[in-house]
C-alpha cells in the first residue's frame, strides 16, 4: 500500500478505518462498564503510572487502589513531567501541520477544504471527548494510553488488538504517503533534481524511496524504548510550533504590516517604486500600535505562551526519555521476547 501515490486511492481505506475505530470504541465502552480495569497493563501505560505510581500499585492484601477521578490536574510524584508529556500526546494527535495542505492540494474542489476540515474536526473532537470522558469515568487513574489495553477480559482485548492493527496499518500507510510526498516534493525534487511524480522516472524513484522511508522509521521506533517520550519531544519541538506558535506569529506580522501601510502611497506597478513613511523598528511599533493593537497584544501573548508550552514539553519529554534509557529495555534488535520472564 505504500506504493500508492495519490490520496484518492485511499478513500475507501480511510472510510473503513473510521468505522473500525468506532467499533473499537463501542466494544471498549461496553466492556469498561461491566469489568474492572486491566491492573497489569496500568503499571506501565496508564495515567496513574505517569503521574502518581502509588495510585496503581498493588496493595499488600493483593488488591488495587479504587478508581479515582479528578476534575483538575491529578497529584503527581514527578512534578509536572507526567502531565505535560500527556498533554503533548494530545498536541501530537491534533497537529495538522503539512497534512492538511497535502489534502487540500489533491482535492478536486479545493474550496471544499474548509467545509470538510471543520466537519471532520467537529466529528473527531466530539467522538474522542465523549469516549475519553467515558473511559476516565470508569477507569480513572487506570486509563491506559492505548484505551483498549485497559480491558481486563483477554478475549475482548485481543479483538480490539486485531482491529487496531488493521486501522494502524491504514493510518501508517496514509501518514507515510503524506510524509514521503512532502520529502519527495520539498527535498528530493527541490535540492536533488528528482523527476516529478507524474513522469515514469518519478514513479520508479517513488518506488525506491518508499522502502527507505519505512526502514528508517522502523529503526527509529524500534531503537527508542520510550515511544511516548519520543512523541512528546516531537510534539513539543515541531507540532506546537506549527500548530500554535507560527500561526499566531504570522498573524501578528500580517496585522503589523497592514497597519504600517495605512496612509502610505500605494505601490506603483509602472515605476516599481514603494514609498514608506518610515523603516525599521519605528515602522514595526507604529504598525503594532495601530487600530488592532489589542489583537497584536493577544497574538503576542499567544505566541509567548506557545513557546513556554514547547519548552515545558521538551523538558518533560527529555526527562522521560532519560529515565527510560536508564532502565534496561528490550528493543526490537534482539531475538528475546519482551514478555519473556
Amino acid at each position: 500500500m505504500g506504493q500508492i501515490r495519490t490520496l484518492s486511492r485511499f478513500t475507501w481505506l480511510a472510510n473503513w478505518a473510521v468505522f473500525i475505530n468506532l467499533l473499537i470504541m463501542f466494544i471498549s465502552m461496553g466492556v469498561f462498564a461491566h469489568s474492572p480495569p486491566n491492573y497489569a497493563a496500568a503499571q506501565a501505560g496508564s495515567s496513574g503510572a505517569a503521574t502518581l505510581s502509588a495510585s496503581v500499585t498493588q496493595l499488600p492484601d493483593g488488591s488495587y487502589p479504587p478508581v479515582v477521578t479528578y476534575a483538575s490536574v491529578p497529584p503527581s510524584d514527578n512534578g509536572f513531567i507526567g502531565s505535560v508529556v500527556g498533554l503533548m500526546q494530545g498536541v501530537y494527535a491534533y497537529a495538522g501541520a503539512q497534512l492538511f495542505i497535502e489534502f487540500m492540494a489533491e482535492l478536486q474542489r479545493p474550496r471544499d477544504f474548509l467545509k470538510v476540515m471543520w466537519g471532520a474536526q467537529f466529528f473527531i473532537y466530539s467522538v474522542y471527548m465523549i469516549y475519553g470522558s467515558y473511559q476516565y469515568y470508569f477507569q480513572g487513574q487506570y486509563a491506559n494510553q492505548l484505551s483498549y489495553q485497559g480491558l481486563s477480559p483477554y478475549a475482548w482485548q485481543t479483538v480490539c488488538n486485531v482491529l487496531a492493527v488493521i486501522t494502524g496499518i491504514i493510518a501508517a500507510t496514509l501518514y507515510g504517503n503524506i510524509g514521503i510526498k512532502v520529502i519527495y516534493n520539498n527535498v528530493l525534487i527541490e535540492f536533488f533534481d528528482f523527476p516529478p511524480l507524474t513522469t515514469k522516472r518519478g514513479k520508479w524513484c517513488w518506488a525506491a524511496v518508499v522502502p527507505v522511508f519505512w526502514s528508517v522509521a522502523f529503526i527509529i521506533s524500534a531503537a527508542i524504548p520510550d515511544f511516548y517520550g519520543l512523541i512528546g519531544l516531537t510534539a513539543a519541538l515541531f507540532f506546537v510550533q506549527f500548530t500554535y506558535t507560527f500561526p499566531a506569529l504570522i498573524g501578528l506580522g500580517f496585522f503589523v504590516q497592514r497597519e504600517a501601510m495605512r496612509g502610505e502611497t500605494p505601490f506603483d506597478p509602472h515605476t516599481g517604486e514603494v514609498q514608506r513613511q518610515d523603516h525599521g523598528l519605528k515602522r514595526i511599533v507604529r504598525g503594532y500600535m495601530g487600530r488592532y493593537w489589542w489583537l497584536c497584544i493577544l497574538l503576542t501573548l499567544y505566541t509567548l505562551c506557545s513557546l513556554v508550552v514547547s519548552g515545558l514539553g521538551c523538558y518533560s519529554a527529555i526527562k522521560s526519555l532519560i529515565a527510560a534509557f536508564e532502565t534496561p529495555q528490550v528493543n526490537a534488535f534482539t531475538c528475546r521476547s519482551p514478555v519473556e520472564g
